[in-house]
């Protein structure tokens, strides 16, 4: 006997998006975090993702470090959020915009918090 077996399960068009997995965009989004919180300088991301098909758009606001290089840092973001978005999903990051929502000061080496005036 000749010939070749029919493949399991659907196969979709090409160009379609008919047998591709939907990723929820909180599921995006805590992909989003987690790879902003892998950057230097960086703390308390939190992420709002808004996919349209096979594009994505994530919204950051984060905590940086005082005295890191504010543009640095939003850029390291920007590439590594869309990175890692994009290899684990497969949807394109269509932007990724940062918010730097607070600065976070050194603790204090007598222990007062530095806040308070001291």
């Amino acid at each position: 006997m000749t010939g070749t077996l029919p493949r399991r399960g659907r196969t979709a068009p090409a160009g379609s998006d008919a047998g591709l997995d939907r990723w929820p965009e909180e599921r995006i989004a805590r992909l989003a975090e987690d790879a902003a919180r892998r950057t230097t300088a960086v703390s308390a991301p939190v992420a709002t993702v808004r996919a349209d098909g096979r594009v994505a758009r994530v919204d950051l606001d984060l905590a940086v470090d005082h005295g890191a290089h504010l543009p640095t840092v939003a850029e390291a973001v920007r590439r590594r959020v869309a990175a890692q978005v994009e290899a684990q999903t497969g949807l394109t990051v269509a932007g990724v915009t940062v918010t730097v929502v607070d600065l976070l000061l050194p603790a204090r080496d007598d222990g007062i918090p530095p806040d308070t005036g001291g």
